[in-house]
């Protein structure tokens, strides 16, 4: 199977990784429950990992870093456990957001909490959001930015820099969805004043799924969202407010957060190698669905995710004529909805490909052999 959902999950993990994993789990124990030098090894081996992946974005001690199952909990950390607290106002973000944004948003419309959900769409043929996009929404009763680093329906990837600047201007906080482009783009929180940034450890980090973290500044208040143990105060009755450990009850994920940590540090000492092969073939990739008969790219600019259609066929037919032919990619509306209505390919959905490491050059030809074969079956 030549596999080419990469943006669902990706496929290669270095073997650092599995190596990490199996030593935890053969040497278990739960890290901050317990007084013995197991325990208190596993935890060690925790805030290791936490220093290192903050280190990888520049957050320095003014942020934390508190562990998910994955970037949906992170995000939904930082939607409900920020905005939870006072009631009414706006909150900006765009076009672009997975659900794992646009439904706790409306939960909170829905309940109230606030009063305004704005969505920014791009205004510039890239299709990538900009400052000047998120500012003609802002006004004095804004709450919240919330902005998609890199698309995961076509790979439009944000100014967040700029976008950045302008929300530390009105001081609104900026909260990132980095699912997408964290590993394929660097990211420092620090420079780009980002307040939140939401991560998933099992895409281009390149962990086990079931890992994702959110970093937040320190002088954010953020509400739990799960309750109980945390092994500190446990005399109360009551939720212990510090963070990580009153954001993280229950026990953790300690062997992947372990493999993510390993994977992690991997990627980030070979990212320029990474990037220019999945750079490479992305642009082979783009070049010869260009040159295909009737084919729509919905992808403007070099990116490892990419969409399209053929003709008017419902992109799940194209997925699946892929699928008999062993090629593995992904159809639909990408539990982004408002992306596809924004490119109107709402009824159609769009064929995603999304390439990483473990692809090659014969995976693009065979990919482009076999589409090409069914733009012949849909002549007339």
């Amino acid at each position: 199977m030549i596999y080419l959902d990469n943006a669902a999950t990706s496929k290669f993990k270095p073997k650092c990784m599995f190596d990490a994993m199996f030593c935890q789990l053969g040497d278990s124990a739960n890290p901050g429950r317990g007084g013995h030098n197991d325990s208190i090894d596993c935890a060690i081996k925790i805030n290791d990992t936490r220093s290192m992946l903050k280190s990888l974005v520049n957050a320095d001690d003014s942020y934390e870093l508190v562990f998910t199952s994955g970037c949906t909990e992170a995000l939904n950390l930082a939607i409900f456990g920020y905005l939870s607290d006072n009631i009414g106002g706006n909150v900006v973000t765009t076009v672009w957001e997975h659900n794992s944004v646009l439904r706790p948003l409306n939960r909170l419309l829905q309940k109230h909490v606030i009063d305004d959900i704005r969505y920014a769409a791009p205004s510039d043929p890239s299709m990538c959001i900009k400052a000047d996009d998120i500012a003609e929404l802002v006004d004095e009763n804004t709450r919240l930015i919330v902005v998609n680093h890199s698309s995961n329906v076509n790979g439009a990837t944000a100014d967040i820099e700029a976008i950045g600047a302008f929300a530390k201007s009105g001081n609104i906080p900026l909260l990132v969805d980095s699912a997408q482009s964290l590993g394929h783009k660097k990211v420092d929180i620090e420079k780009c004043n980002i307040s939140m940034l939401a991560c998933a450890g099992h895409k281009g980090l390149h962990g086990s799924q079931g890992t994702g973290f959110l970093i937040f500044s320190k002088s954010l208040k953020i509400r739990p969202l799960r309750f109980g143990g945390t092994g500190t105060f446990s005399e109360s009755l009551l939720q212990p407010e510090g963070a990580p450990e009153g954001l993280e009850s229950g026990t953790m994920n300690t062997a992947g957060i372990i493999g993510l940590g390993a994977a992690a540090k991997w990627t980030y000492e070979n990212f320029e190698q990474l990037n220019r092969h999945i750079a490479y073939l992305s642009s082979q990739m783009l070049y010869g669905l260009g040159k295909l008969p009737n084919v729509k790219i919905y992808t403007k600019t070099l990116s490892n995710v990419i969409s399209f259609n053929i003709g008017e066929a419902d992109s799940s037919d194209v997925a699946d004529y892929l699928n008999d032919n062993d090629i593995a990619v992904r159809s639909g509306l990408h539990c982004a909805p408002l992306a596809h209505k924004f490119l109107g390919t709402d009824k159609q959905g769009t064929v995603r490909i999304s390439i990483d490491y473990n692809n090659n050059a014969y995976h693009i030809s065979r990919t482009l052999d076999v589409l090409e074969k069914y733009c012949k079956l849909l002549r007339p």
